[in-house]
């Protein structure tokens, strides 16, 4: 779809922009794949308040455990 140039500009679009098209009973309504990601993100901060990332949480768990794993091999496996 072409978006005229001047629309283009309004929403940031740079090159080949992606976005997203909605359709509710007012109409057709555009937006930038970039606000949508900050609308979720903005939705979802209430619920991850003082939380680190989960992802960062996971990582930090695989790098205990493999510190664990490597502890018990330097131990030969004894308590």
């Amino acid at each position: 779809m072409n978006l005229p140039a001047d629309m283009r500009r309004g929403l940031g679009l740079i090159g080949a922009g992606r976005v997203i098209l909605t359709q509710d009973e007012d109409g057709i309504r555009i937006t930038t794949v970039d606000h949508a990601l900050k609308r979720i993100r903005a939705l979802a901060a209430p619920f991850a308040k003082g939380r680190a990332s989960i992802v960062d949480e996971f990582l930090a768990e695989r790098r205990a455990a493999a510190s664990r794993e490597d502890e018990e091999d330097l131990d030969g496996g004894h308590d």
